[in-house]
């Protein structure tokens, strides 16, 4: 008599891949979740870093003063909050931060939930460069400062930018609130 070899698994055979599969994946979330978060705030530290490139150029560009500064409705300057609500660059004539002129950039908040983006206090709330590409508070003295992007459970990144309005991002050993 001839004997059938069935093809395919035994239950027993699919139930240790299925439970090896389910511990490997138990494993993995939690790594891909902060590679996720790491992501987005790096994303959020480039976005920033762009958009000083941006209002410099502008500035440079236009041969006149251009602002950048925080806005949740990308209409309007704020002083409250950080940069992860957005921001906006707008050319500026009156040396104020008051948005009259038309704006020539703007970023919403949209991906940048449950990040943080705080400014040192040159840098706070807004930035301003002349027509040469320096940063100038609106008062005349120069600007630069530091903007700390941080994630829960993070270490820091920092945008940082010199006086003469060049910026560069870098990881810091701080943890993040």
């Amino acid at each position: 008599m001839q004997r059938l070899h069935s093809r395919g698994f035994s239950l027993i055979e699919l139930v240790v891949v299925l439970a090896l599969i389910a511990g490997t994946m138990a494993m993995a979330v939690p790594t891909m979740g902060d590679l996720l978060t790491k992501s987005r705030q790096r994303n959020l530290a480039k976005a920033i870093d762009h958009a000083i490139t941006i209002a410099r150029t502008e500035a440079i560009r236009r041969n006149a003063r251009v602002n950048l500064c925080i806005s949740a409705d990308q209409q309007t300057c704020t002083q409250k909050g950080g940069w992860e609500q957005g921001w906006i660059i707008y050319p500026d004539t009156s040396r104020s931060l008051e948005v009259k002129e038309d704006i020539a950039h703007y970023e919403s908040a949209g991906t940048f939930f449950n990040l943080t983006a705080i400014g040192n206090q040159p840098v706070r709330s807004y930035l301003s460069f002349v027509s040469s590409g320096r940063p100038l508070l609106l008062g005349g003295a120069f600007q630069a400062g530091t903007i700390t992007v941080c994630a829960p459970g993070q270490k820091a990144i920092e945008v940082v930018m010199a006086a003469t309005g060049r910026t560069r991002i870098e990881n810091t050993s701080a943890s993040c609130p």
